[in-house]
């Protein structure tokens, strides 16, 4: 590089420079005016509140309609405290403002609210509030029916032999998730459900001895639990194979994955024919009754 260039290159980022410093000046020059002249704006909105008969005169009202809509340098709550209001009533008091997009149901124009307004819903979808209203109710509706019919398929009695179930619980309950290191509340527990299947393992058995039925007899699992019960079971029962055997063969000769399989096959049998009854009792465009409103939210059957 020649010292010509050199000299140049160095002039300019001088002149740069010296343009960059004015600028700087210039910008805290004009920000000191420009709150200089805000606080006088406050200052005659305080002198004009003083002056009218009460907060929501129309000449106060229409004055901070104006600076809250069109000037929005000047703060909200300043504004409001000016006025001797809240933010909150003097947003009540001037009202909305528009805001050019329609409705994306009804071709009504949204109108802001506040400056920090979004249309509501999704972005692309913008509804209006009466809109807004009626699909939050239909998809409210569509969910109630939708827990109605899991309820059904999910509280489906699955009959199976009680061998069958003692050998299931105590296969799941002989491999704790501790023993394969899985801690309560871990990733794997949250992903996979280990622990909530392993108390869910402890619960039937508390209630297949309750129960004091015998061998020879089936019992009745609600479809989720017993879904859980299987599912759990055939995690554990080739993580080791000969204590798997040592843990089934005492109930039942039966090999643990045949007996899984087949308890497998009754859960999905039941979960489809309870769907099917669901389906039927719940059809689509349902309209729930009061009761039945209230039995999808809180889970009570009357």
């Amino acid at each position: 590089m020649s010292e010509e260039s050199l000299h140049e290159i160095l002039s300019e980022i001088e002149g740069s420079v010296r343009d960059f410093t004015g600028a700087e000046a210039g910008l805290a020059e004009a920000e000191q005016r420009r709150d200089h002249t805000r606080q006088s704006v406050l200052d005659q909105v305080e002198r004009l509140r003083e002056e009218v008969d009460a907060v929501h005169a129309p000449e106060l009202i229409g004055v901070l309609r104006h600076l809250y809509w069109q000037q929005p340098g000047i703060h909200g709550r300043p504004l409001a405290q000016a006025a001797g209001l809240t933010l909150r009533d003097m947003l009540a008091a001037i009202g909305p403002a528009p805001s050019g997009i329609l409705c994306n149901a009804c071709g009504t124009e949204l109108l802001r609210t506040s400056r920090s307004w979004e249309p509501p819903a999704r972005t692309h979808m913008p509804l209006c509030p009466d809109c807004l209203s009626s699909d939050q109710d239909a998809r409210s509706r569509k969910w109630q029916v939708e827990s109605l019919r899991r309820r059904i398929v999910a509280e489906a009695p699955v009959r199976a032999p009680v061998t069958a179930w003692r050998a299931a619980a105590e296969l799941v309950l002989a491999f704790p998730p501790l023993s394969q290191r899985v801690s309560r509340g871990s990733a794997t527990d949250r992903q996979e459900g280990v622990w909530r299947g392993w108390e869910n393992a402890r619960q039937i058995r508390s209630r297949l001895i309750a129960a004091a039925v015998g061998e020879d007899q089936t019992f009745a699992i609600a479809v989720d639990e017993a879904q859980l019960l299987v599912e759990t079971a055939l995690r554990v029962a080739d993580w080791d194979t000969a204590r798997t055997r040592d843990i089934v063969d005492p109930i039942t000769h039966e090999p643990a994955l045949a007996l899984l399989t087949r308890l497998w096959r009754e859960v999905r049998t039941t979960a489809e024919a309870a769907q099917e009854r669901a389906d039927a009792a719940y059809p689509e465009n349902y309209e729930l009754s009061e009761d039945e409103a209230t039995e999808a939210w809180w889970g009570t059957r009357r």
